[in-house]
């Protein structure tokens, strides 16, 4: 196989970034998948189901076994073998989509985010089989990272719909007919009692639309509001096209640059997709809980780019984000390490009977020119008090 030929797969590690001390253990491992039947069929069928059986669903990888008994310690480096072979099919699709080599670079920052994780976790060399189910978006040729983040073109996937006021260009979200939320106004967690939660409603009649709204902040309100349609259009709502942002490892997530990262996906996609017209960017991650600007120190880059987002609350589970805090979704937080400012607030939050959530986010391509100036939160109090606020 070509994945298994040394003048690929080290032309693949080093493109990746990927330290050359790699080259003689990967080497190894190499020759041992060739000289055996079993382990060559197993290596083809793994890297068939993650890049060519695109009916596959590569969310089922991240439940392969973390050590196969005919590899033993090799388990590691074999699925980092599997790994590098999305390199080659990335370049390709990436050249045969005029996207530039620098680009191509940049967007294997998943591979030693990967390995490093894979090494603060075990202590050994390679990569877990959590880390190979991303690398779908690689060979398709629907990933790019530019600068500090890393984009796609999707569908936008919020339980939402957002209203631009024709004349102000103020902006409310709406709830979807039917979230469950609790009394904060964040996702209700399954298991609190119906008493202790509430539902959001919406309705569409001739003029006008009602509904729950939810403040920029990241929190639903039960009292609903009543939209005019000649006051009011909708901006945002689900399907709609957008440029989902994915946030690599790594420090160095100022505000000037997710701003210049931001401003070269308004680029970059209308000069490789013209036919595909995004209207906002978009993304859920553990980064953007609500409740972050509450337990961690205000002037953090997390804390500071929330404020500049229309932030939603999202259902992610309590333990979001452990996967990336502390290298591992299984730590247990009695004895977590407590080595960060972040580790050390998240902590506290937890023992203080909080819950680590996650949440969404909404940036309207529109609104973009006025990144800096937290413009939906200061807008937020100007446009309730232009509606008027009731029981639905």
């Amino acid at each position: 196989m070509p994945s298994l030929e040394p003048i690929n797969f080290l032309a693949a590690r080093e493109f990746s970034g990927l330290p050359a001390s790699l080259d003689a253990p990967v080497q190894g491992v190499a020759a041992r998948i060739v000289s055996s039947e079993d382990l060559l069929r197993l290596f083809q069928q793994c890297q068939s189901l993650l890049y060519d059986k695109l009916d596959f669903n590569v969310a089922h990888s991240r439940n392969w076994p973390q050590q196969v008994k005919i590899l033993g310690e090799d388990t590691a480096l074999f699925y980092l073998l599997i790994a590098l072979g999305a390199i080659p099919r990335m370049q390709a699709i990436h050249r045969e989509m005029g996207i530039p080599e620098q680009v191509t670079r940049d967007t294997c920052t998943h591979f030693s985010a990967a390995l490093e994780r894979y090494r603060l976790r075990t202590g050994k060399l390679g990569v877990g089989p959590e880390a190979l189910y991303w690398l779908r978006n690689h060979t398709t040729g629907i990933l790019f990272c530019l600068g500090r983040l890393e984009f796609m073109l999707k569908p936008f996937r919020g339980s939402l719909t957002a209203w631009r006021h024709r004349s102000s260009q103020r902006v409310i979200a709406l709830a979807t007919e039917g979230n469950d939320y609790d009394a904060k106004g964040l996702v209700a967690d399954p298991q609190i009692l119906a008493s202790d939660r509430w539902t959001s409603t919406f309705s569409e009649s001739p003029g006008r639309v009602s509904g729950s709204p939810i403040s920029p902040a990241g929190y639903a309100q039960a009292e609903g509001v009543d939209l005019p349609l000649d006051e009011w259009e909708r901006v945002l709502s689900s399907g709609d096209l957008i440029y989902e942002v994915h946030i690599p490892e790594g420090g160095g997530m100022t505000m000037e640059a997710v701003k210049d990262s931001m401003q070269q996906a308004t680029q970059f996609f209308p000069r490789h997709f013209p036919q595909q017209q995004a209207v906002a960017f978009a993304c859920s991650s553990w980064i953007l809980n609500p409740e972050l600007e509450h337990v961690y120190h205000a002037e953090s880059n997390m804390v500071r780019w929330q404020r500049e987002l229309y932030l939603y609350p999202t259902w992610s589970g309590t333990r979001a984000g452990l996967h990336f805090i502390f290298g591992s979704g299984d730590v247990d937080l009695k004895t977590a390490p407590r080595d960060t400012s972040l580790r050390r607030a998240l902590l506290d939050h937890v023992a203080a009977d909080g819950r680590l959530i996650g949440g969404g986010m909404f940036l309207l391509l529109e609104d973009f020119q006025h990144y800096g100036e937290q413009v939906y939160r200061n807008q937020w109090t100007l446009t309730l008090d232009a509606l008027t606020l009731g029981p639905l």
